[in-house]
């Protein structure tokens, strides 16, 4: 009995030194305005919808003038899997045939534009050149997730043997994932309420509805088949964290699917808790285990941001939408909480999480919390972004075009489908 509280004690104590560490990786102060970032995934794909190679674009990348190669094992220096040019960056993701476009901080909206353009059209190119297309999508449409489909990066095979099945279907999907400055003092707000306002988020951006060559029973789905892997380690969190350490304390409950030792990667399956109780506050190791948590936002201390992530890939016409859409969320927290708990609730998260698994499903014909919520919320992003005086509003313009007109790219993509199978869906789609 002693010998267990004293373990207790000395997790409990590396824990709330993991949560100072993490909080001084975050400035007390932001300076000046907001800065976005965006981490952009795109399913390439054959002319026939049958996944494509992202590895195929290292050698025309290398000729446009990419000049710093990132190798999966930088000793041996076999897999490519980046190449930066200037700065951005194309990545292969956990999926052979998923290309990531990794962008700077910008300043705004049309900063962001003005990077993204250049750097998806240069993608899309590129990938016309090795027969192949690229999606605003957010699944491959035909190809399902298997073994064959996963890229050969060192660290994913001690993952699958650890997550089993659930783990492949981050082969196949393809997110718009947003980072947005945060201050130390707003970290904990912005893990709360960009979690809680994930069934809005899903409502309005969903765009993978057609998959494993058929119309799934997910609009987004990427958040349905990726809800099986358990701990809520996927998805809304499932409560409010009343401060850093218990957010921390809530992550280090989760197993720790394995360790990084040097250029080696070993199974653990255990609780971080248990890698605690024997080696102390490790931080190191603690991000490690903590980056294989995905819910649907989660602090990333390399670059003192909130990032977001239940967005879909969105459609080549409204490509910055999520972008968008997740900005002023996070420039309307106090507010966008405000109003949830007078429309919802005191403790509004069993009712949210209850709309967040119907909009994954059904989108915008899922019953919403209140009449007349997701208007409100739209409404409090518009007032968002109008306060930050560079006349980014109109990037939400597709966001109220949805709500208004109650279509989703989603349905959009149904109706291409079954108009056309594949081959339709791919010449709506492709950049």
């Amino acid at each position: 009995m002693a010998a267990r509280k004293s373990s207790q004690r000395r997790v409990q104590a590396a824990i709330e030194r993991l949560a100072q560490r993490m909080s001084n990786d975050f400035p007390a102060s932001l300076r000046g305005s907001r800065k976005i970032g965006r981490e952009a995934e795109f399913p390439l794909v054959l002319p026939d919808g049958r996944a494509g190679e992202t590895s195929r674009l290292w050698e025309p990348l290398l000729a446009e003038g990419g000049q710093k190669i990132t190798y999966d094992d930088p000793v041996h220096s076999k897999i490519i899997v980046r190449i930066d040019l200037g700065r951005i960056g194309y990545e292969v993701e956990v999926g052979r045939a998923t290309a990531e476009i990794v962008f700077p901080p910008a300043d705004d909206l049309h900063e962001l534009e003005a990077l993204s353009e250049p750097a998806v059209a240069r993608l899309s190119r590129l990938a016309a050149s090795r027969g192949m297309r690229v999606l605003g999508y957010g699944i491959q449409p035909r190809t399902r997730g298997t073994p064959a489909l996963m890229t050969p990066k060192r660290r994913y095979d001690p993952l699958y043997r650890a997550i089993g099945r659930p783990w492949l279907h981050f082969t196949t999907t393809a997110s718009d994932q947003v980072q947005v400055d945060v201050s130390r003092g707003e970290l904990v707000d912005a893990i709360n309420v960009m979690n809680l306002v994930s069934g809005p988020i899903i409502a309005l951006t969903a765009n993978s509805s057609v998959y494993a060559g058929r119309v799934g029973r997910f609009v987004s789905g990427r958040e349905g088949l990726l809800g099986g892997l358990g701990e809520h380690r996927h998805g809304m969190t499932p409560r409010r964290f009343t401060s850093l350490e218990d957010y921390v304390a809530f992550v280090c409950a989760q197993r720790c699917y394995s360790l990084r030792k040097g250029h080696r990667f070993v199974q653990h399956r255990r609780p971080f808790t248990a890698y605690l109780a024997m080696h102390g506050s490790d931080y190191e190791m603690f991000l490690w285990h903590e980056h294989y948590t995905w819910n649907s936002a989660r602090p990333r201390v390399k670059n003192a941001t909130i990032e977001i992530r239940p967005a879909c890939q969105q459609p080549p016409d409204e490509p910055l939408a999520a972008a968008a859409l997740s900005l002023a969320l996070v420039e309307a927290m106090p507010s966008v909480m405000t109003y949830i708990q007078d429309r919802v609730g005191s403790d509004p998260w069993p009712a949210m999480a209850g709309y967040r698994r119907e909009v994954i499903r059904l989108g915008l014909r899922a019953p919403e919390p209140a009449p007349g919520f997701l208007a409100g919320i739209v409404d409090l992003c518009e007032e968002a972004l109008r306060r930050r005086g560079r006349a980014e509003e109109r990037f939400l313009l597709p966001i109220r075009r949805r709500l208004e007109s109650r279509k989703l790219p989603a349905d959009r993509t149904v109706a291409l489908f079954r108009k056309g199978g594949v081959a339709g869906l791919i010449g709506g789609l492709a950049l």
